[in-house]
């Protein structure tokens, strides 16, 4: 980008910052139209992005929220899918996906505190006993250990804050979403790294991974604002997998939530948006009725769709209200 047109931006996301977080910022919300619904992941105490950007800080999260119920419609998801909207202002709904603890500690009380409704995707990791899922482990392992790996007989060595395949030169995280997606690879991938890093009893490090409890769903589940949906069993990229399976885990999904919330689930947003055409048409037979992307559709599905829907993910690279922004006007 040519220096001219770097500083033109820069000065554009300061003034956006500026007009939205203040008195004027009404100014800022006439210029958004439309209908999106926004992805979340986390919320936490600085928002570091050393490890990944899926988290927003405290303050940021609140000023965005902020802004988005006093001059836009935060609707629920329901709402948005029944095309329940407010005329004459761009409408929201609010998605969390991954189930951190997290969202239950500081994402849960802003959201009540302004009085908006969101839906929490979560997985069925806790029926397993593995309360880290597989993608941050990989991110935050792979930025603290340094030594070499071995997994199946393949070495891996890091580069950055990545490690590669010595041989096929590939990411282990590209690995592991498309090639290897299944859960005992992942655990695989896990042992060869306990060898040489530990980090999950660091509590400087557990704000980023920690998931909730089923106590701790269940108490969501009450909210009357928050609903809870499904994300998967072991959050595989179910796209990946044969339709046979991917069902099958939607299936154990369903039922393990049904449990903790004592209503129907729903609700079903895709781990990493990794769906088939196939899937979202087993997935309604299995009673999911609102079914989500993640950033885009993956086979150029009509905005109208009924099925399922894209969303508009919020990620920590850039000012606050900027991330808001970023993520509604980029090209899809």
């Amino acid at each position: 980008m040519p220096v001219a047109a770097r500083i033109f931006s820069k000065v554009k996301r300061v003034a956006n910052e500026q007009i939205a977080g203040s008195f004027l910022g009404g100014i800022s919300a006439k210029k958004i139209s439309g209908n999106y619904i926004l992805m979340y992941h986390g919320v936490t105490t600085t928002g570091s992005t050393r490890f990944n950007s899926r988290h927003a800080s405290i303050p940021c999260f609140r000023k965005q929220i902020a802004f988005l119920k006093k001059y836009c419609a935060v609707i629920s998801l329901q709402d948005f899918f029944e095309e329940k909207f407010v005329t004459g202002k761009a409408n929201f709904a609010i998605t969390f996906d991954d189930g951190y603890l997290n969202n239950f500690t500081n994402a849960k009380p802003i959201l009540e505190e302004f009085n908006c409704p969101a839906t929490f995707f979560i997985t069925g990791l806790n029926q397993i006993n593995d309360n880290i899922l597989w993608a941050d482990y990989v991110n935050i392992a792979s930025t603290l250990a340094n030594a070499d790996i071995e997994i199946e007989g393949e070495l891996f060595r890091k580069t950055g804050n990545t490690y590669y395949s010595v041989s096929s030169e590939k990411s282990l995280y590209h690995i592991i979403k498309h090639q290897k997606p299944d859960y005992g690879f992942k655990q695989k991938v896990k042992e060869a790294f306990a060898k040489h890093v530990r980090f999950q009893d660091n509590p400087a490090v557990k704000e980023y991974w920690q998931l909730m409890s089923d106590s701790q769903i269940t108490e969501t589940a009450r909210s009357p604002l928050i609903k809870i949906g499904s994300h998967g069993y072991y959050h595989n990229n179910l796209g990946t997998l044969s339709n046979q399976m991917a069902t099958s885990e939607l299936t154990l999904s369903k039922k393990y939530l049904e449990a903790l919330t004592q209503y129907d689930i729903q609700e079903l947003a895709y781990p990493d948006g990794s769906y088939t055409p196939q899937l979202v048409q087993s997935a309604r037979q299995s009673g999911f009725t609102i079914q989500l992307a993640a950033d885009h559709f993956l086979f150029n599905e009509a905005p109208d769709n009924p099925d399922i829907k894209k969303r508009y993910g919020i990620y920590s690279i850039d000012s606050c209200l900027n991330q808001l922004f970023t993520a509604i006007s980029a090209p899809r």
